[in-house]
């Protein structure tokens, strides 16, 4: 196994108070907000990085996020900032932007990133050339402290200093201190997977799984069928991770059963959402602004990966969101052969 556990209360004992950081956070979202926050509230000087210098300007003015976060005061360590390249100079660099957006943050990456600065990914989403960002960035950024940190984390609980779980995916040791330390003292527990690929696989694969879910309860089957589907999704999963080559161990941390877990049967999840929507039959476009679910732009790159006759519920989901099949035929693979 891979892993090992151990929560930020744990993490406090004998150990020296370490310094607070400079954090800036790449994305003022719901999730790169409520991160920063968090962050902010274990002593630590957070710059959320903004698309636009209105909202910048507007954090900075009003002390409060609007869009995401109405009428909670953010912390004073907190500032919010459009200018990207000074921003990297902090000790630690949050990536809290869309999936999508990573190619270009990369190349910006390239021309003004230190080089052995370290990035803390939030992002979960697959790449269709090196299918993880720990393989982007190993290709292209071979010298920054890359950590994958994913879990079974919704932006409004963390925000409001619930117990969140997140695992650390990092081969690098100094890195993986460093999150430890970030997070110390916080309402954060706090596992680890010694493969970053492996968490950013399968925090993206969950995605696409989560709509297999969404589709389930829009049929209205009983709690037999849905979690006899939620074991099938746990066994498909593994079987992609190796397949891969990547530690299936992962599944077991918080990034793996917990967030397929949270993602898939809670109706705040866009991806389940999603699936929902389309197995009542309602018009939905998953990629439009305001609606982004990740696990119907994973599908395909998943597909093409990892699909096989041994995953059956991914060639019924590819299937379904490409029109191909009606959403009860998710339910033809029960009764076949383990």
């Amino acid at each position: 196994m891979a892993f090992d556990h151990a929560s930020t209360a744990l993490l406090t004992e004998g150990r020296a108070t370490p310094r607070p950081a400079s954090v800036t956070v790449i994305g003022a979202g719901a999730f790169g907000t409520a991160v920063g926050v968090s962050l902010a509230r274990g002593g630590h000087a957070v710059t959320l990085c903004c698309r636009t210098e209105e909202q910048a300007a507007a954090i900075n003015a009003e002390g409060e996020n609007r869009n995401y976060f109405p009428g909670h005061a953010l912390p004073s360590t907190v500032s919010a900032t459009s200018r990207l390249e000074p921003a990297l100079s902090a000790d630690v660099v949050c990536l809290a932007f869309p999936a999508k957006q990573m190619d270009d943050y990369v190349a910006r990456f390239e021309r003004h990133l230190p080089r052995d600065a370290i990035i803390i990914n939030l992002v979960k989403g697959l790449h269709e050339e090196t299918f993880t960002f720990a393989g982007l960035f190993a290709q292209r950024l071979p010298a920054v402290r890359y950590v994958a940190l994913k879990g079974p984390t919704f932006a409004r609980p963390l925000f409001n200093a619930e117990w969140s779980g997140l695992t650390c995916g990092t081969t690098s040791e100094s890195a993986r201190q460093v999150v430890q330390d970030l997070f110390r003292g916080l309402p954060v527990d706090l596992d680890h997977c010694a493969s970053a690929e492996a968490v950013d696989a399968v925090s993206a694969i969950k995605n696409v799984y989560a709509v297999v879910l969404g589709l389930v309860a829009s049929m209205g089957l009983t709690e037999n069928t849905t979690f006899l589907l939620i074991s099938r999704i746990v066994k498909e999963i593994s079987i992609i991770l190796r397949r891969l080559g990547y530690d299936s161990s992962a599944l077991l941390c918080h990034c793996g059963l917990g967030d397929t877990l949270l993602t898939g049967l809670c109706d705040t999840s866009r991806n389940r959402t999603l699936g929902f929507m389309m197995g009542k039959g309602i018009p939905i476009d998953p990629n439009r602004s305001g609606f982004l679910a990740e696990g119907s732009r994973a599908v395909t790159t998943l597909h093409r990966r990892a699909g096989g006759p041994d995953t059956p519920l991914l060639e019924a989901v590819q299937d379904i969101l490409a029109g191909k099949a009606q959403p009860i035929s998710i339910l033809a693979i029960l009764g076949g052969r383990a």
